[in-house]
């Protein structure tokens, strides 16, 4: 017996959009913390970049 996988995508578009504005947020905050020289700045950057990977890993999953 096989089962299908049931994929909700009605929050799909809601659960991207959130993702891609808390990584613009965090990217641009974190240039601006990079361009004065404080090195935090760059840790933002990155989990910014990381959140876009989370974001087309769980496109990719099927996980919305």
């Amino acid at each position: 017996m096989t089962t299908k996988k049931i994929v909700e995508s009605k929050h799909k578009p809601l659960i991207e959009t959130l993702i891609n504005t808390a990584a613009l947020a965090m990217a641009a905050a974190g240039t601006n913390f990079a361009i004065q020289g404080q090195w935090y700045g760059m840790c933002l950057i990155l989990f910014a970049a990381g959140l876009e990977f989370f974001k087309y890993w769980g496109r990719k999953q099927n996980y919305w």
